[in-house]
């Protein structure tokens, strides 16, 4: 039974991961896209603990996944970022292309490469994400479990770290 969860949520997680709709955000830089790829609402409890990996819910939940594409530094512009923010839930992220500078609240920067993944841990943790590359476009999928009806993303108005954004 175990097993078949963990199946049934990667089946899931890659499923969603296809077509999309685009979605207007938050973008302190405009050149910062989202496209939603798909929603779909896990309807049952589940409880998952194994081979190092523990998943639970306790209630329905949405899960959401999303293509973030930042746009490279030019001349006029620095590269995109997703301004400060944070999530209602959970949300894994995976680097699809190019390279992503994280700072979180006490101001720790940590780079992000292509295969590389991140995870970030929802409501008590706000995050800057940006791409620094004056060369090449950094994209990101991410996989969001919120509360269902939830927005993926609550934005921050406070500018932490004196980060250009």
């Amino acid at each position: 039974m175990k097993r078949s969860w963990v199946v049934v949520l990667l089946a899931l997680f890659a499923s969603l991961a296809v077509v999309g709709t685009v979605l207007a955000t938050h973008t302190p830089n405009p050149t910062n896209v989202i496209t939603l790829s798909q929603r779909g609402t896990l309807t049952r409890e589940v409880k998952y603990n194994g081979d190092g990996i523990k998943v639970q819910t306790k209630n329905p939940v949405d899960v959401v996944t999303a293509e973030v594409t930042f746009a490279k530094a030019t001349s006029t512009t620095n590269g995109a970022s997703s301004g400060w923010h944070n999530h209602p839930g959970p949300v894994f992220v995976v680097i699809r292309t190019g390279t992503l500078a994280v700072w979180d609240e006490n101001c720790v920067k940590t780079t992000y490469s292509q295969g590389q993944s991140f995870f970030e841990a929802g409501p008590d943790e706000s995050i800057l994400v940006k791409n620094e590359s004056a060369t090449i476009d950094a994209t990101a999928y991410a996989t969001f479990i919120v509360p269902v009806g939830a927005g993926p993303l609550t934005t921050r108005t406070s500018h932490l770290c004196g980060i250009t954004e």
